[in-house]
């Protein structure tokens, strides 16, 4: 059994450990509520720009542009979005795992665009060449974090390099919950004739191939934009809880340590007056 001295000293590290992790968890929540905030707002937007993108694909006859045109399928781009760091419980094995499924159902050539360092780390230890890596946006999410991305997302679709760009992400639902998501980015989907037909029929000014220069791009961005946030709120979410249940670890580990250092001390103490009896005695029949 351990002695008193190194339980006591257990008992020391067990409680920096709590103070850490019981910050981290107060770090995490003052950082969701900011994020949760943004992924919350970041919805609405995305919604009412694809409904506009869709009356103008519905009302413009004949609509061309480089992001909607579709073409064989013979190599697939991923743009995976994972954490920089880890401590957020299973945030990151859950995309990855939900990316490395999609990979294993793909038929064509995929190649991997990703943003944080944990999924880079990930397949780059698995053999699995990194087309491109983009260091993890700042919580506000700057534009040229964000451009970054978009640009080059926007240029390898249009100079064919790839055929078909998806998103992957963890969209956050709850403090408790977050879901992988895989969505189609590129090419974006037009309007099936059932819907030209039920939206109403607009005229546009200027004419729509100049609009869609300016929303498509737009909208492409909107999408990675919402996608960082949502994983940035997932990520603290994850923390957050992660946080506490090791916090609430900790303390119960300092209260089975502390049950241990009492019977050890007991039963120190117990020895000790033992040994005073039994020299009292010795004594006393010396005598």
């Amino acid at each position: 059994m351990a002695s008193s001295r190194e339980i006591r000293r257990r008992i020391r590290g067990v409680k920096n450990i709590k103070q850490v992790t019981r910050a981290m968890n107060m770090i995490a929540a003052a950082r969701l509520r900011r994020g949760q905030s943004k992924a919350e707002s970041a919805r609405p937007y995305a919604e009412r720009l694809r409904e506009i993108l869709q009356d103008v694909l519905a009302g413009g006859v004949g609509a061309r542009h480089p992001l909607l045109v579709k073409r064989e399928v013979k190599r697939i781009g991923v743009v995976l979005i994972t954490s920089d760091r880890g401590l957020c419980g299973g945030f990151n094995a859950a995309i990855i795992r939900e990316v490395t499924r999609f990979l294993i159902e793909q038929t064509a050539e995929v190649g991997l665009l990703t943003v944080g360092k944990k999924g880079r780390d990930y397949f780059k230890s698995r053999g699995r060449p990194i087309d491109q890596h983009f260091a993890q946006p700042s919580r506000e999410v700057k534009l040229e974090e964000l451009g970054a991305i978009t640009k080059r997302v926007i240029a390898d679709y249009s100079s064919g390099r790839y055929d078909q760009i998806f998103l992957a992400y963890a969209e956050f639902v709850s403090v408790l919950k977050s879901q992988p998501t895989i969505i189609q980015l590129l090419p974006l989907e037009k309007p099936s004739a059932q819907t030209k037909q039920e939206r109403a029929s607009y005229q546009f000014e200027p004419d729509t191939e100049t609009l869609l220069d300016t929303l498509l791009p737009q909208y492409v961005e909107v999408l990675i934009y919402r996608a960082l946030v949502e994983s940035l709120a997932a990520e603290q979410a994850a923390r957050m809880v992660a946080m506490k249940a090791a916090t609430d670890s900790a303390s119960d580990m300092i209260d089975d340590l502390t049950r241990k250092y009492n019977r050890v001390r007991q039963g120190s103490i117990t020895t000790q007056i033992l040994e005073v009896v039994s020299g009292a005695e010795a004594l006393e029949h010396s005598e």
